[in-house]
């Protein structure tokens, strides 16, 4: 009802910082669903008039605060709407808040007081998240515990959630009842939940670091798993005493780990790599813990500056061509890390200054600036573990220095569309572990060979590169492969069946990628295979070398794929995702076998989706699966049926 309501719908997370410069910024990009340009204060509001003129719109303010200085005010809110008085008659402004100061301040039609659940409702979240199916008859004196630490939760999910998580599998009286009686639960603190607070407590020692990393990113923030393990690797946060230990596949498990406490919220999962989001009040959490060490885009330190050694810099402490380091990073000289994860911008000067200041660096992050040279001083930070020089596309050079960081593990070009070459010496890099490369080059430096603990490669955007040669077959630690926008690619490499552990392939808008190698020619032991926007018309035969190890599949905008291969031999498949290819109209063969199978997705494909719909409602292999995997169809589709039409399984979202 609301999609066929409104012409526009967009959701902007406010949180403290309530900038009308960044909010305007925000609404366009969600109008347009794309990026707005940097303009003047001006142009933004005229754009941002002209995009909601005469439109029906409904737009969400989530999380808004009136904290001091920086919070709404009634200043700001009016400027805002006057802004926003432009919209079709019916037009919708929805504010989400933990505060009613803010409900009374921006004087709304509806205020809907958000009550809490009931306690029955709250043992039954507790229940599921505490025992596996069926067992909590077996212990009805914890059950008892229970009711007396879900009264403590206050009705709120997120705390009820997190307790229960916590508890899972822990049978023994003396935890449930050292939660129920932990001081915790006494000390006020509007911001921070005793509940979260007691299962961050509960965390072992070597996760609490990786947890308060987190809070240098704002709320509502889109963390990849494979961009965070390499931060987290590059403090020394993963431990092994293995020179060659899978950091990625450890990461991974961390992050696992955080998911299966609640503090972390899973968005896509493929097995292999994973994206999640982090509740507000977990963020307030993780800001709380983070402490003196910390400064944030959310939170800056006022005092005992000379112990920051992590800082994140929002897009408004980089405005303008002159922006010099702030003041508050120049008392950190042991600074470590510097990070920008919004779409600010370092100038020239700002990373001169940085580079020569700063010596104890591990981690720098300059993507999205306008540089067009990297000094040469770069080479002189022997601690650096982690550069990124993502979307600097007017660097057409590196410095030869940068094979001067012995130490680096983590290196992206991506999208740097103007380097004409990798330097030559990049084989000294022996540390490096995660390599990420645009570059206008038509074939790779031979130095690439002796990246032998190399476990990431990307390939992005590498327009004229036609062949990966020999060079990747002797990376033998190589295990996550990913290769988009190489539009002149015409082959993988010819013996992938040497590549042993190689575990991840991501193929995504390669329209020349030849991708059917024999069978035996393949890699040998995938886990987890994504290819997007192909045209081809069936998934290549070399699949088949991995069928013993292959837990994902996802295939995407493959509009002329008419048919997936046999899956009877693929026995630990645990997850098939099809979306957007509209010419399959049947589920491979076999698939009735896999017993390891979890989940099935299906999107953007109609025909597809009618059949399995109609299975479903029968007494056949499909509607069994449903009771032990998570079948999603799309929901915008009927059966021909139509006395039918009401009865879909529940199980389907």
């Amino acid at each position: 009802m609301v999609e066929e309501n409104f012409e526009m719908k967009m959701w902007i997370c406010v949180s403290e910082n309530f900038d009308i410069r960044t909010l305007i910024r925000g609404i366009i990009n969600a109008a347009i669903k794309q990026k707005c340009e940097d303009e003047s204060l001006d142009l933004m509001k005229k754009r941002l008039q002209d995009t909601l003129r005469g439109r029906k719109f409904l737009l969400v303010l989530d999380d808004v605060w009136d904290t001091e200085l920086i919070g709404v005010t009634i200043e700001k809110w009016i400027d805002l709407k006057n802004l926003l008085n432009v919209g079709a008659n019916g037009s919708r402004i929805i504010i989400t808040t933990r505060n009613s100061s803010v409900a009374l301040l921006v004087n709304p039609a509806y205020m809907h007081p958000l009550e809490g659940l009931s306690h029955k409702e709250c043992m039954s979240l507790f229940i599921k998240r505490v025992f596996k199916k069926g067992e909590e008859q077996r212990y009805q004196h914890l059950i008892e515990i229970g009711e007396d630490i879900v009264k403590k939760c206050g009705g709120v999910p997120l705390a009820v959630a997190t307790v229960g998580s916590m508890l899972y599998l822990k049978t023994e009286q003396h935890h449930w009842l050292r939660v129920r009686d932990d001081d915790m639960w006494s000390i006020r603190n509007d911001n921070i939940l005793p509940a979260i607070k007691l299962s961050y407590d509960a965390l072992p020692q070597h996760l609490k670091p990786c947890f308060a990393f987190c809070s240098l990113f704002p709320k509502d923030y889109l963390f990849q798993g494979h961009l965070l393990v390499p931060l987290w690797t590059a403090q020394g946060y993963l431990k092994t005493s293995e020179k060659n230990e899978d950091f990625e596949h450890m990461g991974i498990d961390y992050i696992r780990q955080f998911c299966s406490r609640s503090l972390f919220q899973v968005e896509m999962d493929l097995k292999t790599t994973i994206s999640f989001k982090i509740h507000d009040l977990v963020h307030d959490l993780a800001i709380s813990v983070a402490q003196v060490e910390y400064s944030t885009i959310n939170f800056r330190p006022s005092s005992a500056l000379k112990m920051v050694r992590h800082v994140s810099i929002s897009e408004k402490e980089l405005l303008g061509e002159e922006a010099q380091v702030p003041a508050f990073m120049l008392k950190s000289k042991k600074l470590r890390t510097i990070l920008i994860p919004e779409d600010g911008q370092m100038n020239q000067r700002f990373v001169k200054t940085g580079i020569s200041r700063f010596k104890y660096m591990r981690v720098l992050d300059l993507s999205g600036s306008p540089l067009e040279e990297l000094p040469s001083s770069i080479g002189s930070l022997f601690h650096l573990r982690f550069l990124n020089l993502s979307s600097n596309s007017k660097i057409k050079r590196l410095p030869n220095s940068i094979s001067k960081l012995l130490n680096l593990e983590t290196l992206s070009f991506w999208g740097c569309e103007a380097l004409e070459e990798i330097p030559k010496d990049i084989g000294n890099l022996i540390n490096l572990r995660s390599f990420v490369i645009t570059t206008q080059q038509m074939s790779l430096p031979k130095g690439i060979r002796r990246l032998t603990l190399l476990q990431f490669l990307y390939f992005h955007g590498c327009v004229n590169l036609k062949s990966l040669g020999e060079e990747i077959e002797f990376l033998n630690n190589l295990r996550n492969l990913w290769i988009s926008s190489c539009n002149n690619l015409e082959s993988l490499p010819p013996n992938m069946k040497r590549m042993i552990a190689l575990d991840t392939l991501t193929v995504d808008d390669c329209e020349e990628l030849q991708l059917m190698m024999r069978s035996g020619e393949g890699p040998q032991g995938l886990r987890s295979l994504i290819i997007m926007k192909s045209s081809l018309e069936a998934l290549p035969p070399w699949l088949e070398d991995s069928a013993d190890t292959l837990q994902s599949i996802a295939v995407s905008e493959c509009h002329n794929l008419t048919a997936l291969p046999e899956l009877i031999n693929f026995k630990f498949l645990e997850q098939l995702r099809i979306e957007e290819c509209s010419k399959l109209s049947a589920l491979p063969q076999g698939l009735q076998s896999l017993t390891e199978l979890r989940e099935l997705n299906i999107k953007g494909c109609t025909e597809l989706s009618k059949i399995c719909k109609r299975q479903l409602k029968g007494e056949n292999w499909l509607s069994k699966m449903a009771r032990q995997a998570k079948i999603t169809l799309d929901s915008d589709v009927d059966t021909d049926d139509e006395e039918d039409e009401d009865e879909v399984t529940p199980m389907m979202d």
